[in-house]
């Protein structure tokens, strides 16, 4: 680490004819010992911002912090240093960013949505509900780096798309006969001749009035849940967004230790969506399904 360089000698500031002055020369060798005595203070606080050049005062606050017992008749100061990094690099920053950087690697970049409620002090995570194999493992790894007065709840999440297209087929009537020229029962008096589509699905033309209606419908068609094929759940909170519809409900342990099936039913215990999963219940969780009404896309 570089030092702070300090010129000391302050005679040598001052104008020539000041050098001579008796008084003048003891003043300066006054003033240069304390100015060297900040110099070395300076440096050595410099120092002690680095986990690599701090001294041995420095180091032996964190040893306390971290419970080390050091002994400086066998263990050398670059050796306590070297320890002092290597238990803070086994210490993250339990921060919103460090769990982040752990859902990354767990679940997958892009693949999870965190929410944090903190008037409720609640901590939500949002993922895909087809795999949650890492569910466990995400727990742990929440209930470990979090607050304790924090309540974590797993949001498994399942987006079911439903697409509308439109073509337009002509067909032309084509006149068989004509006047003075028929032959009966030779011909039908009129075919349809097949002129080929007119307007592709790709022109996109289903309007946002038809995709909002659909949704609606939706929305009102769906009236409970049905988990593992066997438990009806019909305390569901339904919602419209343009063209989304949104399902939640919460599943408990005593219903279920591990969801695998998934299904929605309509007021005549229709199945309308089936969806396998793998969800372990240790806590409440709480299921989110997105349905977005979407013109398709080829």
């Amino acid at each position: 680490m570089n030092e702070y360089k300090l010129d000391s000698d302050l005679l040598n500031l001052l104008p020539p004819w000041y050098r001579r002055i008796l008084d003048y020369q003891q003043i300066c060798r006054t003033e240069q010992t304390e100015f060297e005595t900040i110099y070395n203070t300076l440096n050595v606080v410099n120092q002690n911002l680095f986990l690599q050049t701090m001294d041995e005062g420095t180091v032996s606050q964190w040893e306390k912090i971290f419970g080390i017992t050091a002994d400086p008749a066998t263990e050398t100061l670059d050796f306590r240093r070297a320890r002092i990094i290597n238990r803070l690099s086994m210490q993250p920053p339990y921060t919103l960013g460090f769990l982040y950087q752990k859902l990354d690697e767990l679940i997958g970049k892009g693949k999870w949505e965190v929410n944090v409620d903190y008037p409720n002090y609640t901590l939500y995570i949002k993922s895909s509900a087809i795999n949650q194999s890492y569910a466990i493992e995400v727990a742990y790894t929440v209930n470990h780096i979090k607050p304790a007065h924090i309540v974590y709840i797993n949001q498994p999440f399942l987006s079911e798309g439903l697409s509308i297209d439109e073509s337009v087929n002509l067909t032309q009537l084509v006149y068989n006969y004509k006047l003075g020229a028929w032959g009966l029962g030779v011909n039908p008096f009129v075919s349809e001749q097949d002129k080929g589509v007119i307007v592709l699905p790709e022109q996109r033309t289903v309007q946002t009035a038809l995709l909002t209606d659909t949704a609606n419908f939706v929305e009102s068609d769906i009236t409970s849940v049905r988990i593992n094929g066997t438990t009806t759940i019909s305390d569901i909170t339904k919602s419209v967004s343009g063209s989304i519809v949104t399902v939640e409900y919460t599943v408990n342990s005593a219903q279920a230790q591990t969801v695998t099936q998934i299904e929605l039913l309509n007021s005549s215990g229709n199945v309308l969506t089936s969806a396998s999963v793998y969800v372990p219940i240790t806590d409440p969780a709480t299921f989110t399904h997105s349905i977005p009404v979407q013109e398709a896309t080829t």
